[in-house]
């Protein structure tokens, strides 16, 4: 009647055929944004918008993208091993990822204790409410974050010494409307382009 073993196997290799396929268009588009793998002082009549942030306090983090998207954390701190060639003037991409909600992962990585802070007092104020006796806290908390070094601590604060002596900036790709998987092709996409930025600590 059918082999479902085959049938497996057309749908995987036409859904690899897929992602190949969106990956190479993802890198050719970055490469086509940032000429020369450098970053432009400002993004004109791009569709899907790419917005340019520098960040030195927590009341910065207004400017960021509450939505869902690709970002890429720039910086003049260097981080050892660091291959990633996307730069803008003495900066260069350390950290690259992507998020359902864009704003809250980038404070997770760079006012690491303010979040932790605010995450806890959410998920108290949501716990006491009688209407969710016996529930869980429904907002996932992120514990790995920037490293700027191997075996660091997670998640630094960019507003505190030694950090606050460095310049930050946040490039983040909006992405209405996409899914997780096709954010993490846009990921992979960057590091074809650029290079993996070293305080992305994930293996791929």
């Amino acid at each position: 009647m059918y082999d479902v073993s085959a049938m497996e196997s057309e749908l995987q290799d036409s859904m690899a055929v897929v992602k190949k396929k969106i990956r190479t268009t993802f890198a050719a588009a970055f490469k086509n944004v940032y000429c020369s793998d450098l970053v432009p002082d400002q993004f004109s009549d791009q569709s899907p918008p790419i917005d340019l942030v520098s960040l030195v306090s927590i009341a910065d983090l207004k400017h960021v993208f509450r939505g869902a998207g690709f970002y890429v954390i720039l910086s003049d701190r260097a981080v050892d091993g660091n291959i990633c060639s996307l730069q803008r003037g003495t900066l260069r991409a350390i950290y690259r990822g992507e998020c359902g909600g864009v704003r809250r992962r980038v404070q997770s990585h760079l006012f690491n204790a303010q979040y932790n802070a605010d995450y806890k007092e959410r998920s108290s104020n949501y716990l006491a409410k009688p209407k969710n006796e016996g529930k869980s806290f429904y907002e996932p908390h992120w514990p790995h974050c920037l490293k700027l070094d191997k075996g660091g601590p997670s998640g630094v604060n960019i507003d505190e010494a030694p950090h606050s002596g460095h310049r930050w900036f946040v490039l983040v790709h909006r992405m209405e409307g996409s899914s997780q998987p096709l954010r993490q092709i846009a990921e992979l996409a960057f590091d074809d382009a650029f290079g993996h930025p070293a305080g992305s600590r994930d293996v791929r």
